[in-house]
């Protein structure tokens, strides 16, 4: 009886179903990273822009009426949009605000939301 070498049908099939299953797991830990990243990414381009509106405030006595105001800031090759809304704290002299920011005009990619106080000049 002469014996035979090679793989049986049934192995290769295990073989290859583990070697699929395995190609998978990967796959999907790659897109998870990658995701993370770009929000990573896009979380310290909110705070950049943040950081920045909040000393332009400062430094331009910037003093709005209680309403909502908007604009868009320029960070490096990146706009932000923003959004303020400003309301009144216990003290005459300060005012608290939530800043939205936003990667585009219509408010589809947010970079963060942010808390800020305003000192009347």
């Amino acid at each position: 009886m002469k014996r035979q070498r090679g793989f049986t049908l049934l192995e290769v099939m295990v073989a290859l179903g583990i070697a699929a299953l395995m190609a998978v797991m990967v796959s999907q830990l790659l897109r998870q990273r990658i995701a993370t990243h770009q929000a990573v990414a896009q979380h310290r381009i909110g705070n950049l822009c943040a950081r920045e509106l909040e000393t332009r405030f400062g430094v331009e006595r910037y003093w709005p009426q209680i309403n909502a105001v908007a604009g868009e800031l320029r960070q490096g090759h990146t706009t932000c949009h923003w959004h303020l809304q400003l309301g009144n704290t216990g003290v005459s002299r300060l005012r608290r605000g939530e800043l939205s920011l936003f990667a585009d005009p219509e408010q589809r990619h947010p970079l963060g939301q942010f808390s800020l106080f305003l000192v009347r000049p």
